[in-house]
């Protein structure tokens, strides 16, 4: 799972940077920067604004692989012992991967609306429910393991 995450990441990461190497010239030299709650626009700025998506992206990913990497600081929120250890782990790399697919997806999204005037803003507001119901599954699921 963590491999194939990681995979998917980095497959995201590169087709984000490839789109913005591509399109450089075409995009607009003044862009949206930031939109309020109903997705309208209210900050412009130069398109190289558009450079912080892939580095968010880029340091969010290492961030979390790197603390993927380490499982003895993680800060779980029930006992792990030799019974429950195995089911408590896979859990939190599950939430790991999709933690990082989503950051990077709303990275993307939030380049493509500084780019796309009209881009929809609901996907931005799907990811977000994505990790904060992530974060709630993998929670109780840790809980529930706790009693195995």
């Amino acid at each position: 799972m963590r491999k194939a995450t990681n995979i998917i990441s980095i497959v995201l990461i590169l087709l984000y940077i490839a789109f913005l190497v591509i399109g450089w010239s075409s995009f607009p030299s003044e862009l949206p920067t930031h939109f309020n709650a109903s997705g309208v626009a209210d900050n412009f700025g130069p398109k190289s604004s558009l450079l912080i998506d892939p580095a968010a992206m880029i340091g969010l990913f290492l961030l979390l692989a790197v603390v993927e990497t380490f499982p003895k600081i993680w800060n779980i929120p029930a006992e792990v012992i030799e019974d429950n250890e195995e089911n408590v782990l896979k859990t939190c790399y599950m939430m790991f991967g999709i933690l990082k697919i989503a950051i990077i997806l709303i990275c993307a999204f939030a380049g493509f609306m500084c780019i796309y005037s009209g881009f929809p803003s609901w996907p931005m507001y799907f990811m977000i429910g994505v990790i904060l119901l992530t974060i709630v599954i993998s929670v109780i699921k840790i809980y529930g393991n706790k009693l195995v």
